[in-house]
């Protein structure tokens, strides 16, 4: 663990009540347990013996796990977690993959606007199928939700059409611009929360 995790590391940490997620870095290791920071506004998003889920880069793809608070010290705004030892030792280097995602969502551009139907989707793009013929040279709002009914707003750019001939449906696949970073870890817990709900199947 001490070869994946160490002190100034960038990590996400993601409470309860997804409002308090917050991007930070690693302020301290010790074999199972880190300290991190947080903001003080972000502070009252954490308690003491509850569960958070954490996810960061590393060599292999993404590294997710889910340790407990332990103490809080408000006085620095940081937080303690520890790991369950045998979650700790069960920890594993995660390759972070496209996850089938079937929902209606709205596209627009300065002229109109179109509901398209996803495919798939990832912390950086998606993939989704619409009528409308779609400009790689331009970029578009969409405004969709994930199993919330949050709205998560950016803008998308295409990198690949592909018209299917058969249903004249244009299958659009690009990545997400302008991203705001809670919107980011929204998206990330959740295609976590999705593969692994696969691999369990």
């Amino acid at each position: 663990m001490k070869k994946l995790l160490k002190k100034n590391q960038k990590i996400w940490v993601v409470p309860e009540d997804i409002k308090g997620a917050t991007s930070s870095n690693i302020q301290k290791t010790s074999g199972n347990k880190l300290e991190v920071s947080v903001s003080k506004e972000d502070l009252k998003y954490y308690s003491v013996n509850k569960t958070v889920e954490m996810f960061t880069i590393v060599d292999e793809g993404m590294l997710y796990f889910k340790p407990k608070v332990t103490e809080i010290l408000e006085n620095e705004n940081i937080i303690k977690v520890q790991f369950n030892k045998e979650e700790y030792d069960l920890l594993q280097r995660r390759e972070f993959t496209r996850i089938d995602f079937e929902k209606e969502f709205t596209l627009k551009d300065e002229n109109s606007e179109c509901v398209c139907q996803t495919i798939d989707i990832s912390a950086g793009g998606m993939k989704f199928a619409t009528d409308k013929m779609l400009s790689v040279e331009k970029d578009y709002v969409i405004e969709f939700s994930l199993e919330s009914n949050i709205p998560i707003q950016c803008f998308f750019k295409p990198i690949r059409v592909d018209q299917i001939e058969k249903t004249k449906k244009n299958i659009v696949s690009g990545r997400f611009i302008a991203l705001k970073n809670i919107d980011k870890i929204a998206i990330v817990q959740f295609c976590f929360k999705k593969q692994m709900e696969n691999k369990n199947k």
